[in-house]
C-alpha cells in the first residue's frame, strides 16, 4: 500500500466511522446538558456527600478509613455509575423509535453503529464526570486521610466502571428498546450483583470483581481480608483486571452492533 493510499483509507475512515460516531456523541452530550438532566446529574454528585455527612455526624470517635473509603465505593463506583448509565445508556434506541427518527438512522451507512458507539461514549463520559465529582466531594466531607492517592483510585474505578457497564447496558438496549430499564436493571442485578458475589468461574465475567480486586489491591487489603472474602476477589494483578474490563467492554459493545445491525423495527410490532 502506498502513501497515498493510506491517506484515502485514513480520510475513508473518518469520514465513514469516526466523524458520524463523534457527530452522535456530540448530540447526546448536548442533550444531557438540558435542566432536568443537570439537577439529576447534581443530586448524583451530593447524594454520597450527603450520606458521608450522615454518617460521619453518628460516629462520634471518627469515621474508619477503610470503613470510610468502603462506603465511598459503594456510592460512586457502584450506585452513582449504575444509576447515571441507566439514565444516559439505555434509551439509546428507545428515543429514536419514539421521536419517529429511527428509519433515517437505518438507512445511512453506518448509522446504527454510529448511534450505538456514539451514545456509549456520551453515557461513559457524562457518567463518569459525574461519579467522579460525587467521590471527589465524599471524599472531603468524610474527611478520609490522604484523599489525594484516594481519589485517584475511585476516579479509575469510575471510568472502568462506566466502560464495563455501559456496554453490558447497551446489549438491553438493541434488544429490548421500549423495556431497557426494566432489562437493564434485572441484568444488573442478576449479572452483576448476583452472579459478581459468586466465587465460581461465572463470576470472572463481571465488572464488579474486577472493580473488587482493584480497590483490595489499590488499598493494601489483601493481606487484611478473612479467608472467605478472598474467594469474592481475584488474585490476579491489577493489569489482568483493567485488561478484563476493557476486553469484557469491547466484546458486549461487538455483540451488541451485530445485534443493532440485524435489528428491525416495524411499526406494526409491539416492541
Amino acid at each position: 500500500m502506498t502513501a497515498t493510499d493510506a491517506i484515502q483509507a485514513d480520510a475513508s475512515f473518518r469520514t465513514a466511522v469516526l466523524s458520524p460516531t463523534l457527530a452522535v456523541m456530540s448530540f447526546q452530550l448536548g442533550r444531557l446538558l438540558s435542566r432536568q438532566r443537570l439537577l439529576l446529574a447534581g443530586l448524583g454528585v451530593l447524594f454520597p456527600a450527603a450520606v458521608m455527612l450522615a454518617v460521619r455526624r453518628t460516629v462520634a470517635e471518627g469515621l474508619d478509613r477503610d470503613l470510610a473509603v468502603t462506603m465511598i465505593y459503594a456510592l460512586a463506583p457502584e450506585a452513582v455509575c449504575m444509576l447515571g448509565l441507566l439514565v444516559t445508556m439505555c434509551p439509546a434506541v428507545a428515543d429514536e423509535l419514539e421521536r419517529g427518527t429511527w428509519i433515517h438512522i437505518a438507512v445511512r451507512p453506518g448509522g446504527r453503529r454510529a448511534l450505538l458507539v456514539g451514545t456509549y461514549l456520551a453515557a461513559v463520559i457524562w457518567t463518569s464526570a459525574v461519579a467522579i465529582l460525587a467521590a471527589c466531594l465524599a471524599v472531603l466531607v468524610a474527611r478520609v486521610p490522604q484523599p489525594l492517592p484516594l481519589i485517584g483510585i475511585l476516579a479509575v474505578l469510575v471510568v472502568l466502571s462506566t466502560l464495563g457497564r455501559a456496554a453490558l447496558f447497551a446489549l438491553p438496549a438493541v434488544i429490548l428498546p421500549k423495556r431497557a430499564l426494566v432489562a437493564s436493571v434485572a441484568v444488573a442485578l442478576v449479572v452483576e450483583y448476583l452472579a459478581g458475589f459468586i466465587p465460581a468461574v461465572i463470576n470472572q465475567a463481571t465488572v464488579s470483581l474486577r472493580l473488587r480486586s482493584l480497590l483490595v489491591e489499590w488499598m493494601g487489603w489483601r493481606q487484611k481480608l478473612p479467608v472467605e472474602m478472598q474467594l469474592l476477589i481475584d488474585p490476579q494483578p491489577a493489569w489482568v483486571q483493567i485488561v478484563a474490563v476493557f476486553g469484557l467492554a469491547a466484546v458486549l459493545l461487538v455483540v451488541a452492533v451485530k445485534v443493532l445491525d440485524f435489528r428491525q423495527f416495524p411499526p406494526s410490532v409491539e416492541l
